[in-house]
């Protein structure tokens, strides 16, 4: 990590801003010379090493006929641009911002005491998940589980990327949905972990919980500063401060001492699938006759 001065916000409004340029065909250098810029002030906004003013922001936006609410939008992220934490509301649009830190990360190590982590997802068990939380209604269900199916394009890649989930037994345990969703989410889990740079371990049904606290993403980067990121019911929230990154990396050396291994992980996950498979259920789960 070189220590570059970029943030959470600096650059997600970077990675928005490129979005809309390539979006029209645009390479840097057509927009610098019709714009009268330099090449590297485009470079430097796009990167978010550069606190763009609203001023230039707005110019930018405004070539490319960004206007109305998307432009409220990108200009609010001017605000506070170096502020060391960043709230959102959890809403499928603003899902963007953690896909676009994870897919530039270089290491993510997420911590999931709740249900499976939602890169690791089925999308059989995305929906009964939401549909037991019982928080969103029917319509808006299809939209989260596209958005959160979109994110595991990460753990295909073969490079840049390596990714540690830490998953307590219990979340195997507890059913989401019918015997076979979970059967197809454990054997989903026990493939995607085969892959070298995705790894799963177990957290032992023996091991207090509480010791642990809330779930969390923590991810480094080759070239910015380390992001951990935390959300609830509503809101979700990436923090940057030295001294909460260091609050997280303390845990993660606690988890890395109390999980069971990969390989022992691995069996523990096809035996509980084994477990869930139950002869003659039907694909809704109800048994057949």
């Amino acid at each position: 990590m070189t220590g570059r001065h970029t943030t959470t916000r600096s650059r997600q409004l970077g990675a928005e801003l490129k979005r809309v340029r390539e979006q029209t065909g645009y390479s840097a250098r057509d927009l610098a010379r019709a714009l009268g810029w330099s090449e590297s002030k485009v470079a430097r906004m796009e990167n978010g090493e550069r606190g763009a003013s609203e001023v230039a922001v707005a110019t930018y936006l405004a070539y490319f006929h960004v206007v109305g609410q998307e432009m409220d939008r990108l200009l609010a992220m001017c605000q506070d641009i170096w502020a060391k934490d960043w709230l959102q509301p959890n809403l499928p649009q603003e899902l963007r911002t953690l896909t676009t830190h994870e897919t530039t990360a270089s290491l993510i190590n997420q911590y999931e005491p709740l249900v499976v982590p939602g890169l690791l997802q089925t999308e059989s068990y995305a929906k009964a998940l939401f549909r037991l939380a019982g928080r969103i209604a029917e319509d808006g269900i299809e939209p989260r589980v596209r958005a959160r199916l979109e994110r595991q394009n990460l753990l295909r890649r073969e490079f840049g990327v390596e990714i540690n989930f830490f998953i307590p037994e219990q979340v195997f345990r507890a059913p989401v949905g019918s015997p076979r969703v979970m059967n197809e989410q454990l054997l989903h889990i026990v493939l995607v972990s085969s892959r070298p740079w995705c790894r799963v371990r177990i957290v032992p049904s023996t091991f207090p919980l509480g010791v642990l606290g809330s779930p969390f993403q923590l991810m480094d980067y080759r070239n910015h500063h380390p992001v951990a990121y935390v959300e609830n019911q509503t809101h979700s929230l990436f923090l940057e401060d030295p001294g909460d990154i260091r609050t997280y990396r303390a845990v993660l050396r606690k988890l890395k001492a109390v999980t069971l291994d990969e390989g022992q992980s691995r069996e523990l996950l096809a035996s509980l699938a084994n477990d869930y498979d139950i002869p003659g259920e039907a694909p809704d789960g109800v048994a057949e006759e």
